[in-house]
């Protein structure tokens, strides 16, 4: 498992939106906006899934996400990983505690890091 740049993680905390991508079991791609999504450890990412629809759908049948972070500095990274979805446990715990009552808080979606790149260039 990769572990994520001090650099990439100071530029999650930063961003307010994140850019998500997920692709179906049949190859067909699909790209949504998320508020809630921050780092747990240098290899673990957690997002909150509260109206996946197309996404809840791909992450089932096909768990490879990937997602997008910019540093007006550095450029932009991109952090790729298999995921997992829960509806217990200690991470869904922490997303229902995170993420404001008011929304759905459906499940936790876990990122497990494995790749990271820099533009074209891979860190890990």
């Amino acid at each position: 498992m990769a572990k994520l740049p001090e650099a990439v993680r100071k530029a999650i905390d930063k961003q307010d939106v994140f850019p998500i991508a997920t692709c179906s079991s049949e190859g067909v791609s699909n790209v949504v906006y998320v508020t809630y999504l921050k780092v747990i450890d240098d290899e673990t990412v957690l997002i909150a899934d509260n109206y996946f629809d197309k996404t809840r759908s791909n992450i089932l049948s096909n768990p490879k996400v990937a997602f997008v972070v910019r540093d007006k500095g550095k450029g932009s990274f991109q952090v790729k990983g298999s995921v997992e979805r829960l509806t217990d446990g200690p991470m869904f715990e922490e997303m229902q505690k995170w993420v404001r009552d008011d929304l759905p808080r459906v499940a936790a979606v876990v990122l497990h890091v494995e790749e990271v790149y820099n533009g074209a260039k891979q860190f890990v």
